[in-house]
């Protein structure tokens, strides 16, 4: 696995913490128990961290994940391993990366995670998006985030003007997926805010929802003061041209069984449907 972190690294202890970090490391990992609770690599540097993406296929592609809210670590590591397994199993041929940013993977620390997201987001884009566009060949820049990663990515974009890309040249990723996205539907409204930095930054926008998401229903009803999350409603009617809604209400109930649709799992079933990854790798 490969991936660019801001969560502190305790050297002693050697594991990362879940406190923001002064700088981004670059990581590694070559070894993992069954089931991944023990994960052995290295931290390396940018330079040799890029080649490494090169030969996993980044010279053509790469797809960054970006995670949510109460996510670990290994959290981030099991999902992303999933995702590479099964777009790899899809025809997909570029590398799959992850940006690692410090929630603290607990259901109870949603305000210091959205804080931490806000604080850290600047360094997906700085400290990886624009390192892999300055690579030769060029790759296409494809980013996934779910829930809470979208306001990763939307204030990531907002930060950089045309200027920072390599060479000082307009910059812009390729496709951007978002799946039950933890923002403001309103946003991505036609001239507002979010849809502009996407509009601007992306070629290709496309929103996943589903309004059987139990997670969104609650973040949206009381932790956001009643603000509909993109992720369960989808996108105002007026959007951009190129910014695309994905209703999937069907595909949740055909594949979680009735006995498993309970809160989490409907917000992160997309990363056990088949179907889900045939739509992303294609």
């Amino acid at each position: 696995a490969l991936f660019f972190s801001r969560r502190t690294y305790n050297a002693h202890k050697k594991k990362f913490t879940l406190k923001p970090a002064a700088k981004t490391r670059y990581v590694n990992i070559t070894q993992q128990s069954p089931g991944g609770k023990i994960r052995k690599g290295s931290i390396v540097k940018k330079a040799k961290w890029l080649d490494l993406v090169r030969q996993e296929g980044g010279d053509s592609a790469v797809l960054i994940y970006v995670h949510g809210f109460n996510t670990s670590q290994k959290d981030m590591l099991d999902r992303l391993g999933k995702i590479e397994t099964n777009l790899r199993g899809n025809g997909y041929q570029g590398a799959v990366v992850a940006f690692d940013w410090p929630s603290d993977g607990s259901v109870h620390t949603y305000d210091s995670d959205r804080s931490d997201a806000k604080a850290v987001a600047p360094h997906l884009v700085g400290d990886g998006i624009l390192p892999l566009l300055g690579m030769s060949p060029r790759p296409k820049v494809h980013l996934i985030a779910h829930s809470m990663g979208a306001l990763v990515i939307l204030r990531a974009f907002s930060d950089f003007g045309d200027s920072a890309g390599p060479g000082n040249k307009i910059w812009s990723a390729d496709q951007v997926m978002f799946a039950s996205a933890d923002i403001d539907s309103e946003w991505l409204e036609k001239g507002a805010w979010g849809d502009l930095v996407l509009k601007k930054r992306c070629k290709r926008f496309t929103n996943y929802y589903s309004r059987k998401d139990k997670v969104l229903a609650l973040a949206g009803g009381i932790v956001n003061g009643g603000r509909p999350r993109a992720g369960r409603v989808g996108m105002p009617k007026l959007t951009s041209k190129g910014h695309w809604d994905i209703f999937c209400d069907h595909q949740y109930q055909r594949d979680v069984p009735k006995a498993q649709r309970k809160m989490m799992k409907s917000h992160r079933w997309w990363f056990d449907s088949d179907g889900f990854y045939q739509d992303v790798a294609l």
